[in-house]
């Protein structure tokens, strides 16, 4: 542990040399980690099964209080331990190396190469509905993964820069949906014939519902893990972690409220009795009609990028973190002189690179479902635990109502994924113990592999 400490105090040294990024910069890392394909998708999985808009709704409220205090949790360790992966090294300092290793692995596997991955590759469904090239998904998804790294390589501030732009115009377009899905006026809507009473909103089905839901908002974290590209965190980092939570929560509820317009939660079915995949793309047809559909097409597929962009940014950060820890190649966590973490960037690359050739993707990401879960709730768990051991650690900034708002995440969160596995999640249970068993089984060979690049 003293070697940990002593080595992470040189790499914040280090760090401190290249903290380039303020207030608005982080606000739009957030941003465009929190908001990707979810807000266009996830609705439709759940909307048939809840029964009920105030049963679409209540999931996304809960998602956004669930960001909120989960968010201020991190901001507290980020703000204590300022580097790359701050809500690892969190973890890693509550709970021991091997929680550290399994949460920083359980998170850059689905968290960043997978998870990276899947959006690309929905990214190139969207383009492929637009210019319907006779080529294969996995092109145009390996295209967005490499401009993302390249969009990276110039520098920090151009780097960061790119990606700010693309949070304003994430912004700027679902604002223009929301506005316009909302004063327009409906002359075509999609019923379905009553069912009965809908479920409660303590139901299981509400519960599995937050639980996919938290995907579209798990982009909360990002603030905590570019802790180390963060002029002042203590002041920089909470503030960008308000705004841009509650940016993002207004923005979710106001594209449901539009979806509800034309859509009765009944009806979100695709003909098989799935739920609806592309209910963004269905509802901007009812709304705007076909010509202003296709255009929202356009610009999903911007936002997807977006979010590809920011995954590489903080993939390239916990894997940082990782190389400092001794959990993989010490090598790989080093920076070029400009303070560009360009091998762990090209790391993530190839890495999300490599997962497009992996079959069923969304399936073995919903698999890890409970897991990545169980490990955010884990970072936040530090808190109290790092409260109890290094009450005298410099925090700028605290959590208000302390114990109230992580005590209200990990009640929430527990909830979730209790309720997730009840209702059907065994499978994902089962698949979450044996993805852990492999990691610990994989970690010797980790562990060897940074001697020998040494």
């Amino acid at each position: 542990m003293v070697k940990l400490q002593r080595a992470w105090s040189d790499s914040a040294r280090t760090e401190g040399e290249h903290r380039v990024l303020g207030t608005i910069g982080a606000t739009g890392m957030i941003v465009a980690a929190m908001v990707g394909s979810g807000i266009f998708a996830l609705t439709g999985q759940f909307g048939a099964s809840v029964g009920s808009p105030s049963g679409v709704l209540a999931p996304w409220i809960i998602g956004g209080v669930l960001a909120v205090c989960g968010g201020l949790s991190l901001a507290e360790l980020a703000s204590m331990l300022p580097c790359s992966g701050a809500s690892i090294e969190g973890a890693r300092r509550a709970f021991g190396p091997t929680i550290g290793y399994l949460a920083a692995t359980v998170t850059i596997l689905a968290g960043y190469f997978l998870s990276t991955a899947v959006v690309a590759l929905f990214l190139a469904e969207y383009i492929d509905r637009l210019i319907a090239a006779d080529l294969p998904d996995a092109v145009f998804a390996a295209g967005a993964i490499l401009l993302a790294l390249v969009s990276q390589l110039p520098g920090l501030r151009l780097g960061f820069a790119f990606n700010t732009v693309l949070a304003v115009v994430k912004v700027a377009v679902i604002s223009a949906f929301v506005i316009g899905g909302l004063s327009v006026e409906v002359t075509d809507r999609l019923v379905a014939a009553p069912t009965g009473d809908a479920p409660s909103l303590a139901s299981p089905q509400v519960a599995s519902a937050v639980l996919l839901v938290s995907f579209a908002y798990l982009g909360w974290s990002t603030g905590a893990d570019i802790a180390g590209d963060l002029r002042d965190p203590g002041r920089t980092l909470p503030r960008a972690m308000i705004a841009a939570i509650v940016v993002v929560g207004l923005l979710y509820l106001g594209v449901n409220l539009a979806y509800l317009r034309v859509i009765d939660p009944g009806a979100m079915v695709e003909a098989d009795g799935s739920g609806m995949r592309a209910i963004g793309s269905v509802a901007a047809g009812l709304l705007f009609g076909p010509a202003v559909g296709s255009a929202m097409t356009a610009a999903i597929a911007l936002l997807l990028l977006s979010t590809v962009v920011s995954g590489v940014i903080t993939g390239a950060r916990i894997l940082e973190s990782m190389a400092l820890a001794g959990e993989i190649p010490a090598w790989l966590g080093q920076r070029r002189s400009d303070g560009v973490p360009q091998r762990a960037l090209f790391a993530v690359a190839a890495f999300a690179l490599a997962c497009l050739a992996i079959g069923s993707l969304g399936e073995l990401l919903d698999l890890l479902t409970v897991l990545v879960n169980v490990f955010s709730t884990l970072t936040v768990a530090a808190l109290f635990v790092l409260r109890r051991t290094m009450p005298d650690a410099p925090r700028p900034f605290r959590v208000p109502l302390y114990p109230w708002v992580p005590a209200i995440y990990l009640a929430l969160a527990g909830w979730t994924v209790l309720s997730s596995i009840m209702t059907g999640g065994a499978r994902a249970a089962w698949a979450s113990c044996a993805s852990v068993i492999i990691l610990l089984a994989l970690r010797p060979l980790f562990r060897w592999l940074p001697a020998r690049a040494g």
